[in-house]
């Protein structure tokens, strides 16, 4: 029989950087082609790729072939390389994310592992890839996993050249600079505010703001403006619209106006936080204590205090920004991560119970989600109600039974709860992921495979509204009906009349005869129905939601 002991021995801290790649990259990439696009985020964003990579047009991005400006095209250029090499298909656009989570996460070893120790190292890593919302957003085609990724290395890069005092330090200043280029190259201007931001407060605290001189600023100020400002000048010279849409309307005001949309209240990203970054948030208050209090060598303490710098300006800066969204605070997991890395790693060299009390926290937490999801059911209302059932009781109850484990072997190892906590997490997660497909009932996938099979020569008309992963299936245009919204401002600087229809359009659509489907809310079809009362529609398919038909011209009502 396998003794915990013996257990232990295969998280030795002298863990090598390869087996923890092969530990993370498996988690990280099971089941990442398994499910349909999540609407709205990675319906846009793949469609943009695809038409990128279907255009050649690398300056201007498109979104249903109109000019879509509100973000910068790095991971557009990423993912339209990728189609260029595998093809049109889901599993190689969501290796994007996956590759740089774990790159996230080795980065974050390696940084670790310099400023304190391999233990540390180990321990943040594995914290970060088993927190939900890193895990969740290194699934899904969005920007925020690239951009996090991409701040977290300027950062680290800046805190290890701190450490160098030889000719390396403007190497890691140089990558600095690099990193916060391609920053602002996925997701605009707070890929140089936030590092900025956290370097000049943490060295103005430390009193150390005249070292500024000292850290290579004119050649990393130059490498920054090679990286980032090119696409800028270019996509400005093609599009004079740009600029002001983008950096007044989609930087500024989105941060500062209310009306820009997605406005929250100031505390919007607490719940976000306690259920994103879940167990491992609850351990926050002790880590911070230790980390400011505890530690006697000021060299640790300088490094700590710039994580706490790091957590603490970020989620600040999203609360006060007009407009949040639950990925925003994604970019303070690898300081929370080695915060808490760093509490782990003494509580495994000096047990106390209150480590001890927190494991017990959890416990009660996962219990309590456990009891609200049975008791409360929503599954009567998703496609698949009992497979959503089976998957969803089953991961939580591997999360609540590895968690009570965790707390019960904490009072004989906290290393053994530790790392047994972090499996139960990932092993939650793994099928939290695997039973997604169970749970969406927007995704346009089954509609768009019947229209695959039908003629080309059909027009597809969106009725009403826009479904994002639509064009994305179909791998062409669609005709919108009444709705524009993200596609205002690009239809306002190129003719798109062909395609975005108006009532007297639609309506000489339908009396011209002309070969189509529409695909709209199942609510709507009355309103269709009544609109043109000499018109059969013949169904075609349809979801809990949507339902998709054809005008059978040839079957007309007398009037």
């Amino acid at each position: 029989m396998i003794k915990p002991n013996e257990i232990l021995r295969f998280f030795n801290p002298k863990v090598t950087g390869l087996g923890l790649l092969f530990f993370v990259t498996l988690a990280y990439f099971l089941f990442l082609g398994s499910r349909p696009l999540f609407v709205p985020d990675e319906g846009r964003y793949a469609e943009i790729a695809r038409e990128m990579a279907a255009t050649g047009d690398f300056i201007t991005p498109y979104l249903n072939y109109i000019k879509y400006f509100e973000k910068p095209p790095l991971f557009y250029w990423m993912g339209a390389l990728t189609i260029k090499i595998a093809g049109v298909n889901l599993w190689s656009l969501r290796s994007i994310n996956a590759l740089l989570g774990i790159l996230g996460c080795l980065f974050t070893y390696y940084t670790a592992s310099k400023l304190y120790n391999v233990r540390t190292g180990l321990l943040a890593a594995l914290i970060l890839a088993s927190s939900p919302l890193y895990f969740v957003m290194s699934h899904m085609i969005t920007l925020d996993l690239p951009v996090s990724v991409f701040i977290m290395s300027s950062l680290y890069c800046f805190i290890l050249a701190i450490q160098e005092e030889t000719r390396h330090q403007k190497y890691w200043l140089w990558l600095a600079a690099g990193s916060a280029a391609l920053a602002v190259l996925t997701k605009g201007l707070i890929g140089i505010i936030l590092p900025g931001l956290i370097v000049l407060v943490w060295l103005a605290s430390l009193k150390k703001l005249s070292e500024l001189k000292n850290l290579y600023l004119s050649s990393s100020f130059l490498i920054f403006f090679i990286i980032a400002v090119p696409w800028h000048v270019l996509v400005s010279h093609y599009n004079p619209e740009f600029p002001y849409f983008y950096f007044i309307e989609q930087q500024f005001f989105r941060y500062t106006h209310e009306s820009i949309g997605h406005y929250q209240p100031a505390w919007y990203f607490l719940p976000i936080l306690l259920i994103g970054f879940f167990p491992w948030l609850l351990f926050l208050p002790l880590a911070i204590k230790r980390s400011l209090v505890k530690f006697n060598c000021s060299v640790f303490k300088a490094n700590d205090w710039f994580f706490v710098c790091w957590f603490i300006l970020i989620f600040l800066f999203f609360s006060f920004s007009k407009s949040k969204l639950i990925p925003y605070i994604l970019p303070i997991f690898p300081a929370l991560s080695l915060i808490i890395a760093r509490y782990f790693d003494h509580a495994i060299r000096h047990p106390s119970r209150e480590s001890s009390l927190i494991f017990g926290i959890t416990v009660a937490f996962s219990c309590l989600i456990a009891v609200l999801f049975y008791r409360f059911s929503f599954f009567t209302l998703l496609p698949h109600p009992l497979l959503s059932k089976i998957f969803l009781m089953t991961a939580v109850s591997i999360l609540t039974v590895g968690l009570l484990i965790s707390f019960v072997w904490s009072f004989k190892s906290q290393k053994g709860a530790i790392y047994f906590s972090i499996i139960s997490m990932l092993s939650f997660l793994i099928l939290g992921v695997a039973s997604v497909a169970y749970f969406d009932t927007r995704s346009i996938q089954p509609l768009a495979h019947i229209v695959n099979q039908l003629s080309s020569q059909n027009e597809v008309i969106a009725f009403n509204r826009y479904y994002q992963d639509l064009p994305f299936y179909l791998q062409r245009r669609v005709s919108i009906l009444n709705w524009k919204n993200e596609l205002t401002f690009g239809s306002r600087h190129q003719d798109a009349s062909a395609w975005l229809l108006g009532n007297a359009q639609f309506s000489h659509r339908m009396a011209s005869n002309q070969p189509s489907v529409i695909i709209l809310d199942r609510s709507d079809f009355n309103h269709l129905k009544s609109w043109f009362p000499n018109i059969k529609f013949k169904e075609l398919g349809k979801t809990t939601t949507t339902i998709i038909v054809q005008p059978s011209y040839s079957i007309l009502k007398n009037n």
